[in-house]
């Protein structure tokens, strides 16, 4: 999966083989089902926040796409700044769309967190999030180019 092999590159992801590792991987399938198929109005309003915030008036067609074909860096970042800015109250009202999904807050906050510390970590070795997630991307099998 993409999503893994980006932050396995920026080296932020817990060792392999680990407990916390396999709660990162299921994080990164069931958050995505979350906001791709999930109903709770809370989920899908953070979400339509995250990406109007981020792309404005691109927001639907970038919700679209993610819809359609997975995680998108559009989506992954969106929700990334929009998680780190949000209230915690903000946060709490996910938990009712996330446990459907027999998942926590915590582990949507930590998956986020993931994903800014991946964006930072590759920033650091000069590379840019977006790129190095959009190559692995195009590696994967039935990935629409």
């Amino acid at each position: 999966m993409a999503v893994l092999a980006t932050l396995q590159q920026a080296a932020v992801l817990p060792p392999e083989g680990t407990r916390e590792a396999d709660r990162v991987i299921q994080a990164v399938i069931q958050i995505q089902s979350v906001f791709a198929k999930g109903t709770d109005p809370s989920i899908q309003e953070f979400a339509r926040r995250a990406l109007t915030d981020k792309h404005g008036e691109q927001a639907a067609i970038s919700l679209g796409q993610f819809r359609a074909s997975g995680w998108t860096v559009d989506m992954l970042e969106a929700l990334a700044d929009a998680e780190v800015n949000a209230s915690p109250d903000e946060r709490e009202t996910l938990a009712t769309g996330l446990r459907q999904f027999n998942l926590s807050v915590d582990d949507f906050r930590r998956f986020m967190q993931l994903v800014r510390d991946g964006r930072s970590a590759l920033t650091a070795q000069g590379l840019a999030f977006a790129e190095v997630y959009t190559q692995y991307r195009n590696t994967m099998p039935g990935t629409t180019r």
